[in-house]
């Protein structure tokens, strides 16, 4: 029993990455997008808190997990229709727990959420993080291709907002870090309607109206790779990377781009968007040379002074 239920825990947020079939290569790629993905937020938040302990690492990486799992469980429960189609391994779809238990599992994680938060001082996000979730998935507002990727942002604001100050031990944040979020729920907002390409299916079947389905095609594609050059010009700029990381951006921004426009089946565009989440996460460890550039001229300054 105990396997089970932590199986089926794990499946709430790791149903979707490796797909049913597919050779062995694809799926490595898609396990480990599943696994990069997962340690996106943590990777955010340890470039914007800076080195960490290993109690603040648990507990910022506890704080991130049951807010994570809090929206799989509400997403799923909502998403019956989409699932049975697009993702029919999950786990209440698959049958491997009720309606009636997932939502009970639904608001003990959310009040465990909630209590962590208390305790660490982050109650505010957590309880921005909650409306959040309840417009996402009870007001039905991810069916409007514009509130689905807002509400997406916040939600990804708040894993950043949160974790980066449970990692740096209930400071607040940082003028650097205060920046990173705010780029970070911008890039979300515009850009993150790209994971919409893959479930296009899954959502004309529930009358989601996302961009993929109410642009047409090419419009949308090229539009999608035309924001990610954008952002790559801004992000450069902003925060002025190594030329050999600046590079890497632009070939990871160019990859994305092209696959999105070339190839339109939903296999095809599940690999743009492993690609997209290389280049999101790319982007969003750049302020970390900021981090370094202050904390050098921090450092210059000292010796200055003491000299």
């Amino acid at each position: 029993m105990v396997f089970h239920f932590s199986k089926t825990i794990v499946l709430f947020s790791k149903s979707d990455s490796v797909p049913i079939l597919g050779p062995s290569v694809r799926q490595s790629r898609f396990l480990l997008n599943s696994v990069l993905t997962n340690c996106f937020q943590l990777a955010i938040s340890m470039v914007l808190a800076g080195p960490t302990d290993a109690l603040a690492f648990i507990a910022g990486f506890s704080w991130l997990e049951l807010h994570l799992l809090t929206f799989e469980i509400k997403n799923q429960i909502i998403g019956l229709e989409e699932d049975r189609l697009s993702k029919p391994s999950r786990p209440i779809v698959a049958g491997r727990l009720s309606v009636t238990a997932a939502q009970k599992l639904y608001l003990f994680v959310g009040a465990l959420s909630l209590i962590w938060s208390m305790y660490h001082g982050v109650l505010l996000c957590s309880a921005v993080y909650m409306v959040a979730i309840y417009c996402y998935n009870e007001g039905k507002m991810s069916r409007n291709w514009c509130l689905k990727s807002f509400l997406g942002a916040i939600g990804y604001v708040c894993y950043c907002w949160g974790t980066t100050i449970i990692f740096d031990h209930g400071n607040p944040l940082s003028n650097i870090s205060t920046a990173a979020i705010v780029m970070s729920g911008l890039i979300h907002t515009t850009t993150g309607h790209a994971q919409d390409f893959r479930d296009r299916f899954g959502d004309a079947a529930i009358g989601r109206k996302t961009l993929p389905l109410l642009l047409p095609p090419r419009i949308a594609r090229w539009s999608l790779a035309l924001l990610l050059t954008i952002w790559t010009a801004l992000l450069i700029g902003l925060w002025t990377p190594p030329h050999a990381v600046s590079v890497l951006l632009c070939l990871l921004c160019l990859t994305s781009g092209a696959k999105f426009i070339r190839n339109h089946s939903v296999e095809a565009d599940r690999d743009s968007y492993w690609y997209y989440n290389m280049w999101l996460i790319m982007a969003h460890l750049l302020p970390a040379f900021a981090r370094i550039a202050a904390s050098e001229g921090r450092q210059a300054s000292d010796f200055l002074v003491m000299n």
